[in-house]
C-alpha cells in the first residue's frame, strides 16, 4: 500500500495543472459538494502539521488542560493526505472516490521507530446527480464545522463505515447517513480458543457487536447566514463475554440520541468574518465519542437513560485592515450513568480562548497573543485532598507567524515560532498521579517551532 501511495502522490504532483486551491475553505460555508470537472482525473490535498520544542526544563513540551478540549498550541505531529479522482459517468452524473491517508503519532527522531501508525480516515465512492443529489458509501469522517482554536468539531463528528446521502435546491441542504463501527475491545470484540475435534483447537469470535449511528442534518444557507439542525441516533446490541474463569458476563443493549443546532452569520465585516453558535444536548451513547468505550454505566451495565451531555459552543473571526482576532469556546455539562452522585467525572467545564493578531507585508509576517482560560467544577471530592477542588489553567501565548500566501486568520501554510506560559492552580495540579513531578510546577512552559498547512482538504478547516 505505501508503494501505490508515494507513486501516487508523485504522479499527481506531477501532473500539470495540478495546483493548490486558492483560499483555505471558509469556516462559515460549508465545503462545496460540486464534483468532477469535464477533465476529470486524479488530484491531491491536505491537512499536516508538525513541530518541535522545549518545555525549558530540558524535557519533551506536553498539552496541558483540563477540559475535555483544551488550545492547540501544543499539538503532535499529524499529517493527511487526500487523493482524489474524478470522473464524469453517464450524462449529468459525477463520480468522485476519496482516500484519506493519515500518518499519526511521534516521529521516528522521539522514538526511533520507523514504522509510523497508519489510518485510512476516508475511503469512500460518491455520485453527484445533477450537482442537486449526492450518494456515497464506504469509509468517511463526517463532520461540520469546528471550533479551530480548540481544534473541536462541537455538533457533527463521526467515524464510521457507511453510507449516506444530500439533497440539495436553493439554500435548503439535507444531510443523511447510516453507519457503524466496532472497537476491538472487549465492550464490543472478543476471540477466544476453545477446542477443535479435528485441529486440537481453534479461535473463534465470542463477541461481535457493532454501534450504529445514523444522522440527520438539515439546513437553510442565505446569503450571509446559516440555520442548521442536527440529529443523531445510536444503537449497541447486546452480547455475552467470557471471563477468564470461564463464566460469561451479559452485555446490555444501549441507545442513545443527540440534538441540537448552529446558527451562524458572515458578510457583517471584511472577507473571512464570521460567528457561529452552536448548541447540542445528548443522552446514553451520544453521549461519548463513538470511539471510545462508555464509561460510568448504570448497574444494568447502559449508558441510556443516565449518562447525558449539554453543550453550548461558539468561534469566530473579525479581520481588520491590517490584523483579526479570532475567537472559541464553550461550556460543557456531563453526568455518566452510574448511581454516584458525587462522581468526580460528572460536573461542567468551561474554556475561552481568543488570539488578536497583526499582519505586516501584506500578511507575510504575523503576529499573535493567544489567551485562554479553562475550569472544571467536578461533583466529587479529590481523593488526595480530600475536599472539593476546581482545576483551572490559564494560558497566555505570543507567536510569531510567516505566512508566504498573505493576510488572513485562516491563510495557510504557516511557519511559526511559539511561546507559552500555562499557570496551574492547585486543583489542576492534584489531577496528576502522587508520584508524578509533573505535578510540582505551577507553571508549564513551551517554545517551539511549527508548521501548519492544508489545501483541496475534505476536512479541514
Amino acid at each position: 500500500m505505501r508503494v501505490w501511495l508515494l507513486l501516487s502522490v508523485a504522479a499527481v504532483l506531477a501532473r500539470p495543472g495540478a495546483a493548490l486551491a486558492e483560499d483555505p475553505p471558509d469556516e462559515t460555508v460549508e465545503i462545496p459538494v460540486d464534483i468532477g470537472d469535464e477533465a476529470g482525473g486524479f488530484s491531491v490535498g491536505s491537512y499536516g502539521r508538525v513541530g518541535i520544542g522545549t518545555d525549558l526544563r530540558g524535557g519533551t513540551p506536553e498539552p496541558v488542560s483540563v477540559v475535555g478540549h483544551g488550545t492547540r498550541i501544543v499539538e503532535p505531529s499529524y499529517l493527511e493526505l487526500d487523493l482524489y479522482y474524478d470522473q464524469p459517468a453517464l450524462e449529468h452524473i459525477d463520480v468522485r472516490t476519496v482516500a484519506t491517508v493519515a500518518f499519526m503519532d511521534e516521529l521516528a527522531h522521539f522514538s526511533g521507530d520507523f514504522e509510523p501508525t497508519i489510518a485510512l480516515r476516508n475511503l469512500y465512492a460518491e455520485a453527484v446527480i445533477k450537482r442537486a443529489v449526492g450518494l456515497w458509501v464506504g469509509s468517511r469522517m463526517y463532520r461540520g464545522d469546528d471550533i479551530y482554536l480548540l481544534d473541536f468539531w462541537p455538533l457533527d463528528d463521526y467515524n464510521t463505515v457507511g453510507g449516506g446521502g444530500w439533497w440539495k435546491d436553493g439554500p435548503w441542504d439535507v444531510r443523511a447517513h447510516i453507519g457503524a463501527n466496532r472497537l476491538r475491545d472487549p465492550f464490543q470484540f472478543q476471540e477466544i480458543e476453545v477446542p477443535d475435534p479435528e485441529f486440537g483447537s481453534t479461535t473463534i469470535e465470542q463477541l461481535d457487536r457493532q454501534r450504529f449511528v445514523a444522522t440527520a442534518t438539515p439546513s437553510y444557507v442565505g446569503q450571509w447566514f446559516k440555520v442548521k439542525l442536527h440529529f443523531d441516533i445510536q444503537a449497541l446490541d447486546d452480547g455475552e463475554l467470557r471471563r477468564d474463569d470461564n463464566s460469561i458476563e451479559l452485555l446490555a443493549d444501549d441507545f442513545g440520541f443527540t440534538a441540537g443546532g448552529q446558527v451562524g452569520v458572515w458578510s457583517f465585516g471584511p472577507p473571512g468574518s464570521f460567528a457561529n453558535v452552536f448548541v447540542k444536548y445528548a443522552r446514553g451513547l451520544s453521549a461519548f465519542d463513538e470511539l471510545d468505550v462508555p464509561e460510568g454505566l448504570d448497574v444494568d451495565k447502559r449508558s441510556y437513560p443516565g449518562a447525558t451531555e449539554l453543550l453550548l459552543g461558539f468561534a469566530g473571526n473579525y479581520e481588520f485592515p491590517h490584523g483579526g482576532i479570532q475567537a472559541g469556546g464553550y461550556s460543557r455539562r456531563f453526568i455518566d450513568a452510574d448511581p454516584n452522585l458525587e462522581d468526580r467525572d460528572d460536573g461542567w467545564e468551561h474554556i475561552i480562548d481568543l488570539r488578536p493578531q497583526g499582519y505586516l507585508f501584506d500578511g507575510a509576517l504575523q503576529g499573535a497573543l493567544d489567551i485562554s482560560y479553562q475550569k472544571r467544577y467536578p461533583r466529587g471530592v479529590s481523593p488526595t485532598l480530600g475536599r472539593l477542588v476546581n482545576p483551572s489553567i490559564f494560558q497566555i501565548a505570543p507567536m510569531v507567524m510567516f505566512s508566504p500566501r498573505g493576510a488572513g486568520a485562516f491563510t495557510r501554510p504557516h511557519l511559526r515560532l511559539s511561546f507559552s506560559s500555562a499557570r496551574l492552580n492547585n486543583g489542576a495540579r492534584d489531577l496528576f498521579a502522587t508520584a508524578d513531578p509533573r505535578g510540582d510546577h505551577r507553571w508549564v512552559y513551551f517554545l517551539g517551532l511549527q508548521a501548519e498547512w492544508w489545501f483541496n482538504s475534505t476536512t479541514y478547516p
